[in-house]
């Protein structure tokens, strides 16, 4: 009878393992889908910060290195970053191009949220390449970015030599953003200043082509943010749930501090002007919280949440006035969001996290651990991003000629531009009186109507009388 009952017992407990897994792997795949659509929202970000004439362009970009992350991260970005570790614990030797897959069913919802990941992550250095980078030159970069760059560091962060040394990097601030950041960065300055951006005769055609898109952007991305970070649980039972929810309140938290301290900011710094309240800053706010709070989320309460958003605020603020100053051109401010707030954001474990930081009292060597993560990665990625760079620019792939540039890619590479408002608008500056003689004549035909309207009126009622 008892061996009746323990043999009922473990078949149970089994089952509901197996269950547990699979609700597990479920999660994974689940957040891993709705992290690709933070894609979508990078479109409209980078779409949004450009001028019109290199709208569909940038988008271009994004699409590419969306297909071109996954297709990498299938090949050989995978295997390099989960796959089994190798003796010096530097990257891993197996899983690629999904081999054994089949093995290890858990590897597939896997391999989904780090394929988005990798993706979001490729769409960081394509916003500091905005408006003059060819897009043969991009497409090479992000392939070498999500297939080797950015799976070495994950590997380190989340599986390597970091990890067993104790780094914390919940959801990736410094491996993911700082990573992405820093090449950005180096994008950036490689590339050089677009054409007259900082003199001060032509800045104000620098200016957004569309808030809107910007502000949709930003939204689209706060939501797919808290899967964003919740996912990297890969997990909901065995008590994840609770990490789930306390990542997504926290996520929700930084986000909205990070994203009213700039507000509140751009209105004490500019209440005296025409531009008391910016869209654009608000949203670059919000972002900035986002990436700051991602590092740590997992084990801090609300209250430092805030306060690590507001930090992250504080950190944009600064890199962007610091870059400006340097005149290092970055169109949709993704070096101060995603290099600054993500290194911010890679430290905070050190200081807030509930069970290492130095707060707590835990001691400074989870700070210390972090530094060294931090340091690894900028060199990692500033290395291998200049020396990229560099050839893409003796082969010519790097920077379009100036013709190009000052016409829009949209225009001259990409068969046009991505409204067709834009062609009337070109249409009205080449020919500066058509639209008003066309008003006109339209409000003449309107007259004569009215005229004859009121000619045949009076004729009727001649013949009544």
């Amino acid at each position: 009878m008892n061996d009746q009952f323990n043999q009922a017992h473990y078949d149970i407990k089994q089952e509901i393992q197996h269950y547990e897994h699979d609700l597990d792997h479920f999660w994974t795949a689940l957040t891993g889908a709705v992290v690709l659509i933070m894609q979508l929202g990078f479109a409209f970000l980078e779409g949004g910060c450009v001028r019109y004439r290199n709208i569909q362009s940038i988008i271009i970009k994004v699409y590419a290195n969306t297909a071109i992350s996954i297709i990498m991260m299938w090949i050989v970005g995978y295997g390099l970053m989960m796959g089994k570790t190798n003796d010096t614990q530097f990257n891993g030797i197996s899983g690629f191009a999904g081999f054994r897959f089949k093995d290890h069913p858990e590897s597939y919802a896997d391999f989904i949220f780090n394929a988005a990941l990798a993706a979001a992550a490729n769409s960081i250095v394509s916003g500091g390449a905005a408006e003059r980078m060819s897009i043969p030159g991009y497409i090479a970069l992000s392939a070498l970015f999500s297939g080797f760059i950015y799976p070495i560091c994950i590997h380190w962060a989340f599986k390597g030599w970091l990890y067993d040394l104790g780094y914390h990097d919940f959801a990736g601030s410094g491996a993911i953003h700082l990573t992405a950041g820093i090449g950005a960065l180096v994008v950036t300055y490689m590339l050089r200043p677009r054409t007259n951006r900082f003199n001060p005769q032509f800045e104000s055609q620098f200016k957004p082509a569309n808030t809107t898109f910007i502000c949709l952007s930003c939204l689209t991305l706060y939501m797919a943010w808290m899967c964003f970070n919740s996912g990297s649980t890969l997990a909901l039972s065995d008590g994840s749930v609770f990490t789930v929810g306390n990542s997504i309140a926290n996520t929700m938290v930084g986000g909205a501090s990070g994203g009213l301290f700039v507000f509140f900011y751009h209105y004490f710094t500019n209440r005296n002007t025409d531009n008391q309240f910016s869209l654009v800053m608000v949203c670059n706010g919000n972002l900035a919280g986002l990436v700051a709070v991602t590092g740590s989320n997992d084990e801090i309460e609300q209250w430092a949440a805030f306060v690590i958003g507001i930090i992250g605020g504080i950190i944009y603020v600064l890199v962007a006035k610091i870059l400006h100053k340097l005149h290092i051109d970055d169109p949709v401010d993704a070096i101060p969001i995603h290099a600054g707030c993500g290194l911010a954001g890679a430290m905070c474990p050190g200081w807030f996290d509930r069970r290492r930081g130095i707060y707590y009292e835990q001691g400074a060597y989870q700070w210390g651990v972090q530094v060294l993560g931090c340091v690894c990665f900028v060199a990692w990625s500033a290395a291998w991003h200049y020396a990229a760079c560099r050839i893409l620019e003796k082969m010519g792939l790097l920077r379009v000629n100036n013709t190009i540039e000052l016409e829009g890619l949209d225009p001259t590479i990409c068969g046009g531009h991505a409204f067709f408002y834009e062609s009337i608008r070109e249409q009205e500056m080449k020919e500066p009186f058509s639209f008003q003689r066309d008003v006109q004549q339209q409000e003449q035909a309107k007259l004569n109507e009215i005229e004859f309207d009121d000619r045949n009126l009076s004729i009727i009622k001649q013949g009544d009388k």
